[in-house]
């Protein structure tokens, strides 16, 4: 097994928060991912460890850490572990949310697949190491993902970085 390349900035931690709208159909059962983009881009499953998240007019906080990071609070930790392999902050261009789908079973029509998400605001924290600030990424809708809407939102960085 290779090792890792070393990084300039490791990420050490993602702090990611979404408020969902309070809309009749604002809520999902289905999967949301956190896209991160840039040469070291990935996805990371926002699936709360204990309980169920993104429910209408609700505010969910997701951290990804390092196994050890006792803030790490999403479902299966070692495979949503953003320092294995490391992400290099300063490679980060952007970051996104997508809306993934869970099947249904003897589903009878197209609308009755379009489980929607009301994504009132969302916020994202890149925490790494050499940089005393976070890098800051928010949208505020609200907007919908589904399949009749879309199902990714880009996250425009909020401030700059030195």
């Amino acid at each position: 097994m290779a090792k890792h390349e070393t990084v300039g900035s490791p990420v050490v931690r993602i702090e990611v928060r979404v408020a969902v709208g309070d809309s009749l159909m604002a809520a999902t059962d289905d999967p949301l991912f956190l896209g991160i983009r840039g040469a070291c881009g990935r996805e990371f499953r926002l699936q709360p460890q204990h309980g169920s998240a993104l429910r209408r007019a609700s505010e969910d906080r997701f951290v990804l850490g390092a196994l050890d990071d006792p803030a790490t609070n999403v479902a299966h930790p070692d495979l949503n572990d953003p320092t294995a392999p490391p992400l290099d902050a300063d490679a980060v261009t952007g970051v996104y949310l997508r809306k993934g789908l869970e099947p249904i079973p003897n589903v009878r029509a197209f609308g009755e697949m379009d489980d929607r998400l009301e994504v009132v605001e969302a916020e994202v924290e890149i925490h790494s190491q050499g940089h005393p600030k976070p890098l800051r990424f928010t949208r505020r809708g609200p907007v919908w993902l589904g399949l009749v809407s879309g199902l990714s939102l880009e996250i425009a960085s909020s401030e700059d970085r030195e």
